[in-house]
């Protein structure tokens, strides 16, 4: 696994958090906490039964997981040490670089979509993982990494303890997070290159990343981020533009470079 940052750099996934979600924290803190106030007082002067309710819904969602999940596999195939070793190697080559003690599952899906995606069903956590993008990056282990980093950052991030307490979650916090899995997709890989091709991919897809030209990316998302749309754009757009990320990853590199 290539190393290029030290491991007392970047220790864990909140080392990776990007400055545009690292602004809006704030805020989403604020009204979470407000949220949660709001619904306390609602326990309370509902003698309890919205909490009966809510629990009610959380037993419904755990006894359902293992369904949902289980119908996940039927549509493909499980990573393990017999269906698809390399991604299960790189799966753990991220998960003690950044210290996660679970395993979770990974399935991979046919579709003609490049892409991938982690979910959780109650406590069960999944890394899906659609047939092309697997196909575009299983031959080059330092972009499967950054990958498998990506969607596991998400796992910790939108699918533990924040998750719970996070009940407001505005897109612009949700581009923000994008960026912060695809810092943490940099330090697993260990190769800037590699996670930019990774990026381009995604924008473009395998065939046609090699023709892509970064400085026109960037440029063109700069220009999507100016002029009087970019407030709406903003509260819509769950994901930053390509040339946005890749400019991220690059700043944060030289962040930690210089360090």
């Amino acid at each position: 696994m290539s190393e290029l940052f030290a491991e007392d750099q970047v220790e864990s996934f909140a080392d990776c958090v990007s400055d545009e979600e690292r602004k809006q924290r704030l805020s989403v803190l604020l009204v979470n906490t407000l949220i949660w106030i709001v619904l306390i007082i609602a326990v309370v002067a509902t003698l309890g039964t919205v909490l009966i309710f809510a629990l009610m819904g959380k037993v419904i969602q755990i006894l359902l997981a293992e369904y949902n999940v289980r119908r996940l596999q039927a549509f493909g195939c499980t990573v393990s040490e017999r269906q698809f070793p390399t991604v299960l190697r790189a799966a753990n080559d991220v998960c003690d670089r950044f210290g996660i003690d679970n395993r979770y599952r990974i399935i991979l899906i046919p579709s003609g979509e490049l892409n991938a995606f982690a979910i959780k069903f109650a406590k069960k956590k999944v890394v899906v993982i659609l047939s092309e993008l697997l196909e575009a990056v299983i031959e080059s282990p330092d972009e499967l990494r950054a990958l498998l980093a990506h969607e596991l950052c998400h796992t910790v991030l939108d699918h533990g303890w924040r998750h719970t307490f996070e009940i407001y979650k505005p897109m612009r916090y949700a581009a923000g997070r994008e960026l912060t899995c695809d810092n943490a997709g940099l330090v697993a890989s260990g190769n800037l290159e590699a996670t930019k091709s990774l990026l381009k991919k995604l924008c473009v897809g395998k065939r046609l990343s090699k023709l892509v030209n970064e400085t026109a990316l960037i440029v063109e998302s700069e220009q999507i981020y100016r002029g009087l749309t970019v407030w709406l754009l903003r509260q819509y757009l769950s994901h930053p533009p390509a040339g946005a990320r890749i400019k991220n990853i690059e700043t944060f590199y030289e962040e930690l470079t210089e360090d």
